[in-house]
């Protein structure tokens, strides 16, 4: 399997709810899902938008953007941080009131560095 195929395989096998860091919402039920080395855009049914909003793993970090809390990896002051084994880090930066919504979403996890208070 060439390079190609790899991308070809991710994008078609692609879950948004396991693999995207984060998304946002668009006009046209069109949605831009980031995650590791990509950005896939796709639209989805109303339907389909409402499923994808109340997964428990994402939180509205602004008013058309959602984040991953499972694909968080550190928060540093406001800045939320995001990165895996392959790909490039990628950084939101979300208003305190909101940090603390995530904060409470998030999974207990030891390597997640909080800010300190």
């Amino acid at each position: 399997m060439n390079q190609n195929d790899k991308v070809i395989t991710e994008y078609y096998d692609f879950d948004p709810v396991t693999d995207a860091f984060f998304f946002k919402t668009g006009a046209q039920e069109q949605v831009i899902f980031h995650g590791r080395n990509y950005i896939i855009k796709k639209r989805l049914s109303s339907a389909e938008l409402a499923t994808l909003k109340s997964q428990p793993n994402f939180v509205r970090a602004a008013s058309n953007l959602y984040v991953n809390v499972n694909k968080i990896t550190n928060i540093d002051g406001t800045t939320l941080h995001f990165r895996d084994e392959f790909a490039y880090p990628r950084t939101i930066t979300v208003s305190r009131r909101i940090l603390d919504q995530i904060k409470r979403r998030m999974p207990s996890a030891p390597d997640i560095a909080l800010p300190k208070q």
